[in-house]
C-alpha cells in the first residue's frame, strides 16, 4: 500500500506535463489562426506575370535600369524577368494587391509608348555639335536625360551636322526646344529643324501700354463629335478624379503647339519682353509666363500676386499664375512674365475642367494619394495620348462651366471604362 502511494507525486507531474502540454498547444493553435493571421495578412504579397515584348524590355528597364527602378519606388513593389520562350518575356511583379495592379498599368503604358517611337533627324550647326560633344559638356546628356530621348550623333559624314534621336512625337519635340534654348544663347535662328525650315525669327517688338484684361475670356467648350456622343480628348492636368483639365484633340491641339512656338519665340527675346513688361500686375491680368525648368513660354492669368519679405522691390514679386491652356498654376517670380500680346488672344483658353461622372472617392470621403496616382496613370495626364469622353451633365460655378464626363481609353486591345476600373481597384465607389 505504501508502495503505491509513493507512485501518486510521480503521476500528478505526468498529469500537469500532459495537461500544460495541451494547454500550450491550443494556446499556440488560437494565436496562430488568429492574433499572428492578422499579422501575417499585413504582409500577403502578391504576384503577377506580364508579357512584355523582347524588343521592348531595354526601353522598358531605361538607361542603368532608371525606368523600371522608378515603376519599383512609385509602387512599392519588385520587377524581375524570366525568360519562357518565346516572342515575349515575363515581368514578374510582387508586392500589395494595389501596387501590383499600378505596377501592371505602369508597364502596359510602357509597352504602349515603345510601339510609338520613331527615329527623326535633325539637322544643327557644326558649332552646335562641337558644343554638345565638348569633353567637358553634359549638355548631350542632359538633353536626353530631359527628353527621355535617345540621341545618337550621325558621324557617317564628314562633316556632323545631324542628330538622330529616338522617342515619341513629343519627346522629339522636346530636344527641338532644348536646341533652339542652346542655340539662342549664340546666334538667334540658327539652328535648322529636320523639315530644313529655319526657326521663325520674333516678331518685331511694338510698344504698348499695358491694357487692363480682366475681362472673361472664352475657353473651349467640349461638343460630341460622333453619333455615340464620344469626341476626343487629352487628360493635361489631374487635382484629383473630381477635378482635372483635358483639351481637346485633333486641329486645336495642333493649332496651340503653334502658337506656343510662337509665344517662345516672341518672348526669348530680351527686347520684346522688355517691352512688354509692367511692375504692376495684377490679379487676373493675362500675361506670358515662362514656367520652371521649362524653355517654352505659355498663356496665363495671375490668381495672386505676393512680395518677398524684406523687400520693397516690386521686381522681387512673386506671382501665381494659372496655365490656361493646360489647367496647373505655376509660382514665378516677376522677371519671368510679361503682358500678354492681344495677337496671342485669338485662339480660345484650351484647358477645359472636368469632374468624372457616376463615381465617388471610396467611403465618400477625400481621394487617395494612391487613387489620384492611379487615375493619373490611368488617363496618361500630360502624355497627350487620346481618350474617348462623353459629357454626361455640366454645371457652372463661380462662373466657369466644369463638365461631368465618362472617359474610355481606347488605347489597349479592349476598352478601359476610367471608372469602372478605379471602382475595380477599390479606389471609388459608384453613384449611378
Amino acid at each position: 500500500m505504501t508502495s503505491d502511494l509513493s507512485l501518486l507525486p510521480s503521476l500528478k507531474t505526468l498529469f500537469a506535463t500532459v495537461t500544460a502540454g495541451i494547454t500550450g498547444t491550443l494556446v499556440y493553435h488560437y494565436m496562430k489562426t488568429n492574433f499572428f493571421a492578422e499579422k501575417d495578412e499585413e504582409k500577403v504579397k502578391e504576384s503577377l506575370h506580364v508579357e512584355i515584348p523582347w524588343d521592348t524590355v531595354a526601353h522598358l528597364i531605361g538607361r542603368n535600369g532608371t525606368s523600371i527602378k522608378q515603376i519599383e519606388e512609385e509602387t512599392c513593389t519588385t520587377i524581375s524577368f524570366v525568360d519562357p520562350g518565346g516572342a515575349c518575356r515575363l515581368a514578374v511583379i510582387r508586392g500589395s494587391k494595389d501596387g501590383v495592379q499600378l505596377a501592371r498599368i505602369q508597364l502596359l503604358k510602357c509597352v504602349e509608348e515603345h510601339a510609338q517611337l520613331e527615329t527623326t533627324e535633325i539637322f544643327v550647326s557644326e558649332k552646335t555639335i562641337d558644343r554638345l560633344t565638348a569633353q567637358e559638356s553634359k549638355k548631350l546628356r542632359e538633353i536626353a536625360a530631359l527628353s527621355k530621348t535617345r540621341i545618337y550623333i550621325d558621324s557617317i559624314q564628314e562633316k556632323r551636322t545631324s542628330l538622330l534621336v529616338r522617342g515619341t512625337y513629343h519627346q522629339i519635340e522636346n530636344v527641338r526646344e532644348c536646341l533652339k534654348e542652346m542655340v539662342a544663347e549664340e546666334i538667334p535662328t540658327s539652328i535648322e529643324t529636320s523639315n530644313n525650315l529655319p526657326i521663325k525669327r520674333s516678331p518685331k517688338a511694338v510698344r504698348t501700354q499695358p491694357q487692363e484684361r480682366n475681362e472673361a475670356m472664352e475657353y473651349e467648350t467640349l461638343e460630341p463629335t460622333s453619333s455615340d456622343g464620344f469626341c476626343e480628348v487629352m487628360v493635361s492636368f489631374v487635382v484629383s478624379p473630381s477635378k482635372f483639365f483635358v483639351q481637346k484633340a485633333g486641329a486645336s491641339s495642333k493649332e496651340l503647339d503653334c502658337l506656343i512656338d510662337d509665344l517662345t519665340d516672341f518672348y526669348s527675346v530680351k527686347e520684346n519682353r522688355q517691352q512688354y513688361a509692367t511692375s504692376k500686375y495684377e490679379v487676373g491680368s493675362l500675361v506670358a509666363v515662362l514656367a520652371p525648368d521649362d524653355t517654352c513660354w505659355y498663356r496665363g492669368r495671375v490668381v495672386s500676386i505676393e512680395l518677398e519679405e524684406e523687400s520693397d522691390d516690386d521686381d522681387d514679386g512673386i506671382l501665381s499664375v494659372n496655365l490656361v491652356d493646360f489647367g496647373d498654376t505655376v509660382t514665378v517670380k516677376q522677371p519671368h512674365i510679361a503682358i500678354l500680346r492681344p495677337e496671342f488672344l485669338s485662339m480660345n483658353f484650351q484647358a477645359i475642367e472636368c469632374s468624372m461622372a457616376y463615381i465617388e472617392p471610396i467611403g465618400g470621403g477625400e481621394w487617395t494619394e494612391k487613387a489620384i496616382e492611379a487615375f493619373e496613370t490611368l488617363t496618361y495626364c500630360a502624355s497627350w495620348k487620346i481618350l474617348m469622353a462623353r459629357v454626361e451633365s455640366n454645371s457652372t460655378v463661380n462662373s466657369s462651366r466644369i463638365y461631368f464626363l465618362k472617359l474610355v481609353d481606347t488605347n489597349t486591345e479592349r476598352d478601359i471604362d476610367i471608372a469602372t476600373e478605379l471602382i475595380r481597384l477599390e479606389f471609388g465607389s459608384s453613384t449611378a
